[in-house]
């Protein structure tokens, strides 16, 4: 029966966890969206920034997105639009493209990186340090096996 569903460790463990995404997730998504980026867009943001100067391929940053998104190439699409990015073909193999940060998607990942701080200290405050090492450990652990 459907009411039946077993209580497991498991169960709440996954349970707290999708109640604390959705508590966490929030204060980004209005952080975001006063600067009219998502949250994936700041996502590709951060990559770019951490690999400058020689730029990322798309497909490099279709893996190392956090939030997976269907399709990456839109996802550049606006914010090449919108002046944050920039695309090109690698010179040495025209088959992959490249994006580069722009001067203003450089400037907005910086302006956020305070904001971003702040929000992780608030959300986090009531764990010791410890805490959240072993936590973030915890989670790797799940993800990963």
């Amino acid at each position: 029966m459907l009411d039946d569903i077993p209580d497991s460790p498991s169960r709440e463990a996954y349970l707290w966890l999708v109640r604390a995404h959705e508590a966490l997730v929030g204060e980004f998504q209005a952080l975001f969206r006063h600067e009219k980026i998502t949250p994936t867009q700041f996502n590709v943001l951060r990559i770019l920034i951490q690999a400058e100067p020689e730029g990322v391929s798309c497909s490099r940053i279709s893996r190392e997105l956090i939030h997976r998104v269907p399709d990456v190439t839109r996802l550049l699409d606006r914010m090449e639009r919108n002046g944050l990015i920039r695309r090109e073909r690698n010179p040495r193999d025209r088959r992959v493209v490249l994006a580069f940060l722009e001067e203003k998607g450089r400037q907005l990942c910086r302006r956020l990186y305070q904001p971003i701080a702040a929000v992780h200290a608030g959300q986090f405050s009531a764990l010791s340090d410890s805490e959240k090492v072993q936590l973030a450990r915890l989670l790797r652990k799940a993800v990963e096996e």
